[in-house]
């Protein structure tokens, strides 16, 4: 049974037992800050980085540029 310091720390409910939108929203956002966390941290794969130096020169060679110095 729930005592009334309980009831009173819970979220109120509404249609038959289900949270307010603003408490569903709340918890979704995070959540997604959680797993934007998450893949923030994680490293780039060799695979891709080289993919996307693929990609660099194919635009460089149609546009006729010269790869910038770094």
């Amino acid at each position: 049974m729930m005592n009334k310091s309980n009831a009173e720390n819970s979220p109120k409910r509404l249609n038959g037992g289900l949270p307010p939108a603003d408490v569903v929203q709340d918890g979704i956002a995070l959540r997604l800050r959680e797993l934007y966390s998450t893949i923030e941290n994680e490293g780039i794969p060799d695979n891709l980085l080289h993919l996307l130096e693929k990609l660099d020169e194919a635009e460089r060679a149609q546009t006729g540029t010269q790869k910038p110095e770094v």
